[in-house]
């Protein structure tokens, strides 16, 4: 099992989603010893078993599917995976995220000694119209990375979505099931004391519906990102007092500029960038907090 390799793939009500996910899978792992896929429901109340068996019967893959009895969400999931996960190399891909021709193998290339994460590149792929008129604008809040995401300490921070490392990370730290998005993958990497590795040839193609585009959904979603943001950098982080200050000056300035951008313009992406900015600046003071999150709602 040295060279080995699992494949996780935490899900929840996105069977027509994951279905694109898995019938990529041969292709995306070509010239790579066949890797074990294993598939976690997170309690879905739609066709996501029979996806999985449909998946197995036409293409000769095993899969192993898992199931929680109730919603705990995705790092739940991929904490769940890692305890069946026999791979030397575990891998971490979404329900939808499609891999593109020489993914796996571009992505296990990035991994060594030094760098023991690797992530990969992940450009959108949408069913409708992108919200707004200028594409930078929410490219990061629908997880679109083109390039290397540099965190708060300056180091390359990977995507879960698409993500490789040595089964001996996680052994040091697995995934903290009480964070969300966009601090899980910068918390968890600095628990395990590990650098990670950006692979830009190691594509995915992130595959957004017409349900995930909705307006509402996206204003709701950068709210939640930004307390989450500003939650962590004030508890977790206890970055001073004075240092916060300027942070949230600086989140305040940004989203000043971004809705007068919006109303300029009649961009609704300015309203997204500046929704987000004002969360996190009012979280980073403790004007709010991140509330409880259920888990229903980890997307």
């Amino acid at each position: 099992m040295k060279n080995s390799v699992s494949i996780l793939i935490p899900t929840r009500n996105r069977s027509s989603i994951l279905a694109r996910c898995l019938a990529a899978l041969p292709m995306g792992t070509e010239g790579i010893e066949r890797p074990e896929v294993i598939v976690v429901d997170d309690c879905s109340d739609d066709s996501t078993s029979r996806v999985v068996e449909e998946f197995s019967r036409s293409s000769g893959w095993q899969v192993q599917c898992l199931r929680q009895e109730r919603p705990l969400g995705a790092n739940a999931a991929r904490n769940a995976a890692l305890k069946v996960a026999r791979g030397h190399i575990i891998v971490l891909i979404d329900d939808d995220a499609i891999d593109t021709e020489g993914w796996l193998r571009n992505l296990l290339s990035g991994l060594s000694q030094e760098f023991p994460v690797a992530s990969g590149a992940m450009r959108l792929t949408i069913e409708g119209p992108l919200l707004g008129k200028h594409r930078e604008e929410i490219q990061g809040t629908l997880g679109e990375v083109p390039r290397a995401a540099i965190g708060f300490d300056g180091q390359t921070v990977p995507v879960l979505a698409n993500l490789a490392a040595f089964r001996w990370v996680f052994e040091r730290a697995i995934f903290d099931e009480t964070v969300l998005p966009p601090v899980e993958e910068a918390e968890w990497l600095g628990r395990a004391g590990v650098r990670a590795v950006f692979v830009p040839d190691a594509l995915v193609w992130h595959y957004k519906t017409r349900e995930d585009l909705k307006l509402g959904r996206i204003l709701s979603y950068v709210w939640l990102r930004g307390s989450e943001g500003g939650w962590w950098i004030r508890e977790r982080l206890r970055i001073p007092f004075p240092q916060r200050v300027r942070l949230a000056g600086k989140a305040l300035r940004t989203a000043v500029r971004s809705f007068g951008h919006a109303g300029w313009q009649r961009c609704w992406g300015g309203v997204v960038v500046g929704l987000g900015e004002f969360s996190m600046a009012l979280a980073l003071m403790g004007v709010i907090n991140r509330g409880s999150r259920a888990a229903k709602n980890w997307r």
